[in-house]
């Protein structure tokens, strides 16, 4: 896909937040370099008045079966700010070896799905399914159906990190797809189960579109990386805001596998869902004072203001999952 590139002056964009004037929501397990708390996505309920946030809780290496993404949990707020756990998964319920960021998603009043992306044991490569539950809090992985696999594409390595938006009859998911690099030696890229950190693979943005939300069909590639740009090794859609009769999309770029856990959070626009520009094609829009990670960026209007969800790099390394609102 022809990359296409905009300047942001030629177009209004939602306010966007200052990463160090956030507030800690969910704090990582450990104080150093490996443990996070973050990947969120975030649900306000308007039938039950409450906040569900999703996030994920990774390890260092070397700790078994609580290394890397080992769980993920769903956490209700009646603030937004202050959040109780209300349900959880662990890595080894799905046989998996780790779980990234998932997409929550409420269909009607009884009817949540939640999209999941974790490393398949069957071939070692990032895969999404989702699953179905009336409330928030009671979903059932037993009951999964599969959405979208690598082994169904030729020449994809993985897909993971899924955005679903319903937009009048149709579901649109964004997912980062692994896409191997040329000549690249296909039979060390999945020993470790994470594509992703081996080198050997790019991310775009994919997007899929569905009538029912479960049964997908691959469209295009929305979010390409760069040839030669600070986003030629990611470019993976975080969140997509309805603003001024537009879309803002987030989006997280690196320049190399170097950068895959610090990626930084870039903007991009679109109308139509399907056609996407890139704002920021010379450099991230925000990163952290010490140029670390702001990241998996999820976003609602809630009150006349943006409340911003992202996970953050912290002077000790670890991530913690942050809160900041803008008024809009």
């Amino acid at each position: 896909m022809e990359r296409t590139i905009i300047q942001e002056n030629q177009v209004k964009l939602a306010p966007l937040f200052h990463p160090e004037e956030g507030k800690t929501v969910i704090t990582p397990l450990g104080n150093e370099t490996g443990y996070w708390a973050g990947a969120p996505t975030i649900l306000f309920d308007e039938k039950d008045d409450t906040f569900y946030l999703y996030y994920r809780l990774r390890n260092p290496r070397g700790l078994g079966e609580n290394e890397r993404g080992f769980e993920v949990r769903i956490a209700s707020s009646k603030d937004g700010e202050s959040f109780t756990d209300v349900w959880s998964l662990h890595k080894k319920q799905l046989n998996s070896s780790s779980i990234e960021r998932s997409a929550l998603v409420k269909v009607k009043d009884n009817l949540y799905r939640l999209y999941v992306s974790y490393v398949d044991s069957v071939d070692n490569r990032w895969r999404i399914d989702v699953v179905e539950a009336e409330t928030p809090f009671s979903f059932d992985v037993n009951n999964q159906k599969k959405v979208l696999t690598a082994s169904d594409y030729p020449g994809v390595e993985g897909v993971k990190d899924p955005y679903v938006v319903k937009h009048e009859d149709l579901y649109y998911m964004y997912f980062v797809y692994a896409k191997g690099i040329e000549d690249a030696d296909l039979s060390n890229m999945h020993n470790t189960g994470d594509v992703h950190n081996t080198g050997l693979a790019v991310a775009p943005t994919g997007l899929a579109v569905s009538t029912d939300g479960v049964n997908f069909e691959w469209k295009d590639t929305v979010l390409p990386v760069s040839e030669s740009g600070w986003d030629r090794y990611q470019s993976r859609l975080t969140s997509i805001i309805p603003y001024e009769g537009a879309y803002t999309v987030l989006w997280d770029g690196s320049i190399g596998v170097e950068q895959n856990y610090e990626e930084k959070l870039a903007l991009a626009l679109t109308v139509d869902l399907k056609t996407f520009a890139k704002i920021n094609v010379n450099g991230p829009v925000l990163e952290t004072n010490l140029k670390k990670a702001v990241r998996y960026v999820d976003a609602i209007i809630h009150e006349d203001q943006i409340w911003y969800y992202y996970e953050y790099t912290r002077e000790d390394g670890a991530h913690e999952l942050r809160l900041c609102k803008v008024r809009v």
